[in-house]
């Protein structure tokens, strides 16, 4: 019953027992999202992750995503040829872009917001503020798709897909990260203030296993799903402690690189872990 930044009090995630999908309900209007995703999402966001995310500042983004870049590319690296064309949705600070860029790719951006958008453009990248945009203006299609927590944010995610598999060449894949709602701190530990913080108004959907397999049966294209841990123990034990975010690594002196490796691998095996990966092929 409690959404995070809903002003109204009016909103509720809802359970859909036939596909487990969680949805919001009544969702934003047109004009209030695309408002909020061009003027308000990066304080939001600053607000929501902590003051030291680097979300309004794009070149403090791009240090504090470092090792995000890192672990994303362990993954994306089978999937890369050389000099591919590479388009991302949501690509924020452009911080998976400029590594990719710098690896010979020819690296395309679709942003809305205006902080990050604005940047981008001063610093050369191709970048669109929609997805209409960039159709409008390119012909080309793509290698590669990407996006990150981006998806739960799409009001239609089938049609979606479909849309993004039309930019695809003959072979292309979409890779994606999305939030998996069998996340530990929901799902295993009872923390109140946990479940007023994660359950989102900027979120359409949080799917899971199940719900995303549904998802992409209906685009009826082959896929793959593949599970993630982001979240360190520092973290989940911060929140049992102090009921907020912005644990990440507090404790890692102390646990050791080895404690925390078993523990992410423990919850991927489990499924009880707080990323979910898809890959489409076409």
């Amino acid at each position: 019953p409690y959404v995070y930044g809903d002003k109204s009090k009016k909103r509720s995630f809802f359970l859909c027992q036939n596909c487990d999908v969680r949805f919001l309900y009544p969702i934003l209007k047109k004009e209030e999202e695309k408002y909020f995703y061009k003027k308000e999402f990066e304080n939001f966001m600053d607000k929501r992750a902590g003051k030291t995310s680097g979300w309004l500042k794009a070149e403090d983004h791009i240090k504090k995503n470092h090792n995000t870049y890192s672990r994303r590319f362990k993954y994306i690296q089978p999937y890369l040829k050389k000099k591919q064309n590479i388009l991302e949705i949501g690509c924020s600070s452009g911080f998976m872009l400029f590594p990719l860029t710098k690896k010979g790719h020819a690296c395309t951006g679709v942003e809305p917001s205006g902080v990050f958008y604005n940047f981008l453009k001063e610093k050369k990248m191709n970048v669109y503020n929609s997805l209409e945009s960039l159709k409008k203006n390119k012909k080309i299609k793509y290698d590669l798709i990407i996006h990150f927590f981006v998806l739960e944010h799409i009001a239609d995610p089938i049609n979606f897909l479909k849309e993004l598999l039309s930019l695809l060449k003959k072979n292309g894949k979409i890779i994606f990260e999305i939030p998996n709602v069998a996340d530990p701190l929901h799902s295993m530990y009872d923390i109140p203030s946990f479940e007023k913080f994660y359950w989102s108004i900027a979120h359409h959907w949080y799917f899971s296993f199940k719900s995303l397999s549904y998802v992409f049966n209906k685009i009826n294209h082959s896929y793959k799903i593949k599970l993630d841990q982001r979240y360190d123990l520092s973290n989940h034990l911060y929140w049992s402690k102090y009921k907020k975010p912005g644990g990440m690594g507090k404790y890692s002196n102390l646990i050791g690189k080895n404690i925390d490796t078993s523990y992410k691998k423990i919850l991927i095996k489990n499924g009880l872990c707080d990323t979910l990966i898809g890959v489409v092929s076409k």
